[in-house]
């Protein structure tokens, strides 16, 4: 699973669902967020909930940014 490709980002993506995701419901002042933790790096990837796209999607696009801009082990290192 190479980060530096899309499909090995696809393939992060659900390694990491399989290993389950966090739901955290909407509070005063902050929107319902979902978190999937990385396989590479072992941090948190979040997104807000957005109405009319599916967790799968939320989730995997969360992953995606999370491995091209956040992740010590990513393309960017």
């Amino acid at each position: 699973m190479n980060p530096n490709t899309k499909t090995g980002r696809a393939q992060l993506a659900r390694r990491a669902r399989r290993n389950g995701h966090f739901d955290h419901p909407a509070r005063p002042g902050q929107p319902r967020r979902l978190e999937v933790l990385c396989p590479l790096c072992l941090q948190m990837a979040s997104t807000a909930w957005e109405s009319g796209k599916t967790t799968i999607a939320l989730l995997d696009a969360a992953m995606d940014n999370h491995l091209l801009h956040d992740c010590t082990k990513g393309p960017q290192q």
